[in-house]
């Protein structure tokens, strides 16, 4: 296992000089460990090495790391997912927060739709606003501030208005109170 993991995080660190031909190559070699190994550290290193390639066959291992059994592989898929973008990742991402069964990867997910400023994921991150789960609903808050440049405060209803592409109205303004409060 450790010199798996040793070549695994070698590669990682190389990614940006493989050329196309070797990046699709270890795509399907991280596939076939995704697929067959029972570790899930090494799954969840070879979903990290995956986020630096760029190659689009490295897609199909990443929706393969998303229905993973272990979380913290889904978790690392979530990870890989924010950092690649694109109309794949936030579809990938926007299944995860509506549907997977652990806390952790859904917040996880909602924390990469930071990175995409579209309407599908402020859709995905309102549906998490009506998760009953406080942390849940923060992390949907703190996204949706990320990704929209917008400040509604805390204020559920504005973003969950905001979300469904409606105008909440006007920003939240922090009292002089707030203001100090926050030097602090």
């Amino acid at each position: 296992l450790h010199r798996q993991m040793a070549e695994v995080e070698a590669l990682r660190g190389n990614a940006a000089s493989l050329s196309v031909e070797q990046q699709r190559h270890w795509c399907g070699e991280l596939k076939h460990i995704l697929a067959t190994h029972s570790n899930p550290v090494l799954r969840a290193a070879c979903v990290d090495t995956l986020a630096e390639f760029t190659v689009p066959e490295s897609n199909e291992p990443l929706t393969l790391a998303m229905k993973d059994a272990d979380s913290a592989v889904r978790t690392a898929a979530c990870r890989a997912c924010g950092k690649r973008g694109g109309k794949e990742a936030l579809s990938l991402l926007a299944e995860s927060l509506g549907s997977d069964s652990e806390m952790d990867v859904r917040i996880a997910a909602a924390r990469e739709l930071r990175r995409i400023p579209d309407p599908v994921a402020y859709g995905a991150l309102g549906l998490a606003l009506q998760d009953d789960d406080p942390a849940l609903q923060y992390r949907a808050v703190e996204s949706l501030k990320e990704a929209s440049g917008k400040d509604y405060g805390s204020n559920l209803q504005a973003w969950q208005q905001f979300a469904d592409g409606k105008d909440p109205g006007p920003e939240y303004t922090p009292s002089v109170a707030d203001r100090v409060r926050a030097l602090f």
